[in-house]
């Protein structure tokens, strides 16, 4: 206890040693005060400002304050005092404060004119980086550099150039940019690299940066597109395939554009050209070896020869026509293949290759067994957009519509009887380009094929099926098409248009006024019928003037007929 009374009675001593010196020193927390510096360090100048403690500033607030001698001890400066004391014991003095006052009248001047600043970058902050520039100053992450820089240890303490881009005094808030520095430097090295590059020059590079369409070169100081189509006469799926960053190239200069201030440069210019040889090398009908390049949608591309490839299409890779045809579930990448070269276009530089062609036909053998109008067996293997497909054989598929399916009912409800798996008789009734069209509705015959000889006009007889409200359902002859006469064409006059005239079986005589071989559709009408015979009977015996009845035209018609027979 007695100890630690001592100790406390000391440190109270301490105090007011301190408080009186301070006293009589004068020195204010928040004012400028002169200094004299005690000591140089190497990264640290300390000031002794007649306090029990002197003040630690570091050597960086007096690199850029514009200080024109260099500083040594015993030196009288201006420094700001920030604390007498802080928890550490230590006196807080700013040189960069003392001189704020001064050096933000300088900065605005060079703001204001233009000029660049010389400074340092000092480390991290939120957003960017903070630098030195006699005041500090803010460095976004945007304008660090002309491309995005994860690592910038290398950059600090680094005395270097800025450009002021914005100030507030009020705020105490400088931006200043590092970027706009490269980029006004590389635009004078750029325009100078510009005029030494020519046409048709060799030059060395190095691969800056990779993208999905190529890669740019820099040519010492430029930067050249180098697109992906002129890397390489083979087939790349990304310039990552053949090309890595910083890598060394040569490349030759195949476009120079003075008004955009653009080059392009190619490294296949700097080979052979492949295709001169394929010309006395290959020709058509040729079977030939190859490895798949790429697998698309549409097929695959093979390549023949180094730098020579061709298209395969779906439709030239196999016979069969099922689901698992798919260019991507047959071939991979790499995979070696046989194939015919089926076209070879110089000019477009093309080639058309097939894999089917070194395979036998399956449907030169099915054609000669099953000719148009055959009647098969066969299993629904997949509906989709009103199509039932029906698996034929084992790599022949037919497709049949839902118009197929019945020659009265409505197609969507009548594929709606239909399910995956379902084992159904059809009829081959289209043949053409390996596409097989089926129908059931043919396999009793074409109602159709009754009226084959009538026309536009021609009267034909019906067979009263059904009547309602929508008129009446016909069927055209004893085995012809079924079709409906609508309410308005039972007959010329409304009050005779009336459905309940017929009766079931009754039969009746139409005009056809519609006829559609290849579709399988007609019209029918009584009412135009009826209207036929009145325009004749007028033209013949009489006219609407003469006040004869069309009843006693007809009549008088009649009769004339009958005498005549």
């Amino acid at each position: 206890m007695e100890s630690e009374q001592i100790k406390n009675d000391a440190k109270s001593e301490f105090d007011l040693l301190l408080a009186d010196s301070i006293n009589n020193t004068k020195l204010k927390e928040g004012t400028i005060i002169k200094g004299t510096i005690a000591e140089l360090e190497e990264d640290a100048v300390i000031v002794d400002i007649g306090a029990k403690v002197e003040g630690r500033i570091s050597k960086r607030e007096f690199v850029f304050q514009k200080d024109q001698k260099e500083l040594e001890v015993g030196d009288k400066i201006d420094v700001f005092l920030d604390k007498i004391e802080n928890h550490n014991g230590e006196c807080v003095l700013s040189r960069s404060k003392a001189k704020s006052k001064e050096i933000w009248g300088e900065i605005e001047k060079s703001f204001e004119a233009g000029e660049l600043i010389e400074g340092v970058i000092t480390g991290k902050v939120k957003g960017g980086l903070s630098c030195e520039i006699g005041v500090t100053a803010f460095l976004p992450g945007s304008q660090i550099d002309t491309r995005p820089v994860r690592d910038v240890t290398h950059l600090i303490d680094i005395p270097q150039k800025f450009k002021i881009l914005k100030m507030d005094l009020k705020r105490n808030n400088i931006v200043v940019s590092r970027r706009a520095v490269l980029e006004e430097m590389h635009k004078e090295v750029r325009e100078e690299r510009f005029l030494q590059l020519k046409l048709g020059d060799i030059v060395e590079g190095k691969i800056k940066a990779i993208t999905d369409y190529g890669a740019f070169v820099d040519l010492g100081g430029y930067d050249s597109l180098l697109h992906s189509s002129d890397i390489t006469y083979k087939r790349i799926a990304h310039p990552s395939e053949v090309l890595k960053i910083d890598q060394q190239v040569k490349v030759k200069i195949i476009k120079v554009d003075p008004e955009k201030n653009r080059v392009s440069v190619g490294m296949k210019q700097l080979e052979d050209d492949p295709w001169i040889k394929v010309k006395d090398k290959f020709k058509e009908n040729d079977r030939v070896n190859g490895v798949v390049t790429n697998v698309t949608d549409y097929g695959i591309f093979i390549e023949i020869e180094n730098g020579v490839e061709g298209l395969c299409h779906k439709d030239m890779l196999t016979w069969s026509q099922k689901q698992n045809s798919k260019p991507g579930n047959l071939y991979a990448r790499s995979q070696s293949v046989d194939c015919q070269i089926l076209e070879i276009d110089h000019e477009k530089r093309r080639l058309s290759l097939g894999i089917k062609q070194l395979m036998p036909n399956p449907w030169k053998k099915f054609n000669e067994v099953n000719p148009i109008g055959s009647i098969l067996e066969t299993t629904v293997t997949s509906i989709k957009d009103g199509i039932l497909f029906c698996s034929i054989d084992e790599e022949i598929d037919g497709a049949l519509f839902s118009k197929d399916l019945s020659w009265d009912a409505d197609p969507r409800e009548e594929i709606k009887k239909y399910k995956v798996g379902d084992k159904i008789k059809v009829k081959i009734i289209s043949n053409e380009n390996e596409k097989i069209s089926l129908s059931v509705r043919e396999i009793s015959g074409n109602p159709f094929d009754e009226i084959k000889n009538k026309n536009k006009g021609d009267i034909v007889t019906c067979n009263v099926l059904e009547i309602g409200d929508f008129g009446v359902k016909v069927k055209v002859g004893d085995s012809g098409p079924i079709t409906t006469i609508r309410k308005s064409d039972l007959a010329m006059r409304k009050s005779d248009a009336r459905p309940d005239r017929w009766a079931k079986n009754d039969k009746l005589d139409a005009t056809i006024t519609n006829i559609d071989m290849s579709n399988y559709k007609i019209s029918l009408s009584i009412r135009a019928m009826e209207e036929e015979i009145e325009k004749e009977a007028m033209e013949k015996y009489g006219s609407k003037d003469s006040g004869a009845s069309l009843g006693a035209i007809l009549g008088k018609a009649l009769g004339r007929d009958n005498k005549e027979d």
